[in-house]
């Protein structure tokens, strides 16, 4: 019996799925079989011819060509779909050479390789290649093959295959470049861009990463996210979302935080999206994590600053609610005052009256230039005045205007002073300013027969002067913040002693404007407090300290004095205030009156205020400067107007003095003596 012998060398094709196919061979192998009963030799041809016939179509529909190289002849024989693949008429003949002429030159050499390779060891060969045909056209092919061994057990021929993979491998090239194209962007993107398989290792990780966490993409390849080394709460959030996305296969978005390797908390959203195989199941997962930090930091900002405004407006609504009452309680004495005046004729009465209008009205000038000092203070408009200052005599002024608040409550002060001389580099009015607060603040919250004290020690080139008191004490959290505008110092259960707040606030920002530093230390509520400031010294010769006189007495001669202002009851207080001290006023209710005052007699000085009706204040004294008996007239600007742009515009038009209202008495008289002095020098 003849039987023919399959040659079946495996075929890779580009997708990688292996095709086993019989390649047949030109050789009848004789083999002793046993034959059933009753087969003919003629039905056992024709049912393999048969057979051979329906594998032949077999082939031919799956696109390959089945080939025999002849090595003792050198004689090739293709079948139809080869020459069909090559691009040549079937049945014309063809050698080994025509073979590898049609090979691309660039893959000659590896076609050669695999071919000797096979027959030096008789293993099968399979290689992918590209063919050119007459056209220019490039196709890609791969041949698979198995030596013949003759009898001799020399190679006498190879049977074989070839497939036209051009299709898929131009498919496979385009995925190639597409995965190297969205590489490319991945690694230039801000995200983090990872993919993992259904196994949750990692096929896939972006450079980011690596400023994130420190460690390279490369690291992170084959590792599950358990592997990743980040907490076990976050590594159970990212499984779970894996898990959901692969067994759903909708995707998921969730956001995290992470520390990267500078100790900064970043914040990311991740974006987990399904990735499909052809059949439609989930083969891996995408994932985007976008930094989202500056967003997070924002939102936070806002916030922090919506429960910073509500604060401020919560401290705005106290500060106005304190503010009322502060106003309301000098304007009821002072109105009750001025019944008492109007009402009584007696003299003890009128003189105890006159002495409540004057002490609640001194209190709220107070109350008014302290909100102006921290108003200039605040947008950095306050100018201080630097020279050399005794320290000694700042304390002693201080204590000088505080003595009466502690001598109401019979309170006890101690001040221990350096025996050498120190000086300061500042504004002696300021610092004056600075512990004159202290020492109230001491005073108003601490009992009545409690102590307080000063203690001054000089370290180096600085001083530290600390006041201390017995009072209310500060709590923990009170100690943080006692320096805010418009914080009031209290205790729980103890009444409010008064203020709006910005004493604190004034005295941290004075004390900064010198080079300084304030800070508050107490043991906790009802166990007092103690304020200590830090100021820097400097060496100087004893010069004599500035200070405001409290009063001058009235100048010899009387003088003529204009006096103008729209506010009649203001403009005429002042007049009786100068004629009681001996002088006349004449007065101007509206500027061009001024002006025409002026121009038509002599005036030994000028009060002026800035808000006129017609024309301003300003206004009034450039006209009378143009006038020849207004060119050296001494003009005072008296008005409610006291910011630092308020006196640059007095100074500009020729003011010799710039005076917020209320005028005091003893600022009234000091003007006057000024102006007398000037004049007898002219």
């Amino acid at each position: 019996m003849q039987w023919v012998k399959l040659i079946a060398p495996t075929i890779r094709l580009a997708a990688g799925a292996a095709l086993a196919l019989a390649a047949f061979g030109p050789r009848l192998l004789r083999e002793k079989r046993s034959a059933s009963p009753g087969d003919t030799a003629a039905e056992r041809r024709l049912d393999l011819a048969n057979r051979l016939e329906a594998f032949k179509h077999v082939i031919e529909s799956a696109g390959i060509g089945t080939f025999f190289w002849d090595l003792t002849q050198d004689t090739v024989r293709w079948s139809e779909h080869h020459y069909a693949i090559f691009g040549w008429p079937a049945g014309i003949p063809v050698t080994h050479t025509m073979f590898r002429q049609r090979v691309h030159p660039d893959d000659l050499a590896n076609v050669d390789a695999a071919v000797n390779a096979a027959l030096s060891s008789g293993a099968d060969y399979s290689v992918r290649f590209r063919i050119c045909l007459d056209d220019g056209a490039v196709r890609y092919v791969r041949g698979s093959g198995r030596v013949e061994l003759g009898a001799d057990g020399r190679p006498s021929g190879i049977n074989g295959a070839v497939v036209d993979v051009t299709e898929a491998t131009q498919a496979q090239n385009a995925i190639r470049q597409r995965e190297h194209d969205l590489a490319i962007i991945a690694m230039h993107l801000p995200d983090i861009i990872s993919r993992f398989d259904r196994e949750y290792r990692c096929v896939f990780m972006s450079s980011r990463v690596e400023a994130l966490t420190g460690k390279p993409a490369e690291f992170y390849i084959g590792k599950k996210y358990t592997e990743f080394g980040m907490s076990s709460a976050l590594a159970t959030r990212w499984g779970a979302v894996l898990d959901n996305v692969l067994r759903n296969g909708k995707g998921r978005e969730f956001d995290f935080s992470h520390t990267d390797p500078d100790g900064n908390e970043r914040f990311f959203i991740a974006r987990c999206l399904p990735s499909f195989d052809l059949e439609g199941r989930v083969e891996s997962v995408l994932a985007v994590s976008s930094d989202h930090t500056e967003r997070e930091r924002g939102v936070r900002q806002v916030r922090e600053d919506g429960a910073a405004l509500q604060r401020a407006d919560h401290r705005k609504n106290e500060y106005l609610a304190t503010l009322a009452h502060e106003l309301r309680g000098p304007l009821a004495p002072i109105a009750s005052a001025a019944q008492l005046i109007r009402f009584s004729n007696d003299r003890l009465v009128r003189n105890k009256a006159r002495e409540v209008i004057e002490r609640q009205v001194t209190q709220l000038s107070k109350l008014v230039n302290d909100l102006m000092e921290v108003g200039r203070i605040s947008s950095g408009k306050l100018e201080i005045e630097r020279k050399p200052v005794a320290l000694r005599q700042v304390i002693e002024q201080a204590i000088e205007s505080t003595q009466p608040l502690l001598d109401a409550k019979n309170q006890t002060l101690t001040c221990a002073m350096p025996s050498s001389p120190v000086w300061l580099d500042g504004d002696a009015l300021r610092l004056i300013q600075i512990f004159s607060n202290l020492l109230t603040n001491a005073s108003k919250y601490s009992p009545a027969g409690s102590a307080v004290s000063i203690d001054t020690r000089v370290d180096g080139d600085s001083v530290s002067l600390r006041v201390c008191d017995e009072g209310i004490g500060l709590s923990a959290s009170s100690v943080d913040d006692i320096f805010d505008l418009f914080v009031q110092v209290h205790a729980t259960g103890v009444h409010a002693q008064g203020g709006l707040g910005i004493g604190l606030s004034l005295v941290k920002q004075l004390v900064e404007l010198h080079g300084g530093r304030v800070s508050v230390s107490s043991e906790g509520v009802n166990k007092g407090s103690c304020f200590t400031v830090v100021l820097p010294c400097v060496e100087h010769a004893e010069p004599a300290l500035d200070t405001l006189p409290s009063g001058q007495e009235s100048p010899s001669r009387p003088l003529t004095v204009l006096v103008v202002d729209d506010n009649i009851d203001g403009a005429t207080t002042l007049a009786l205030l100068l004629q009681a001290l001996g002088h006349q006023a004449v007065l101007a209710f509206n500027g061009l009156d001024a002006v025409a005052l002026a121009a038509g007699r002599h005036f030994d000085m000028a009060f002026l205020d800035l808000g006129l009706p017609d024309i301003s204040g300003v206004q009034v004294a450039l006209r009378i400067r143009n006038t020849p008996s207004g060119r050296k007239l001494p003009l005072i600007a008296l008005t409610g107007l006291g910011r630092d742009e308020d006196r640059y515009l007095t100074r500009a038009a020729q003011f010799d003095e710039h005076v917020t209202k209320p005028l005091h008495i003893d600022d009234l008289m000091r003007i006057i003596q000024r102006t007398t002095a000037g004049l007898g020098t002219q």
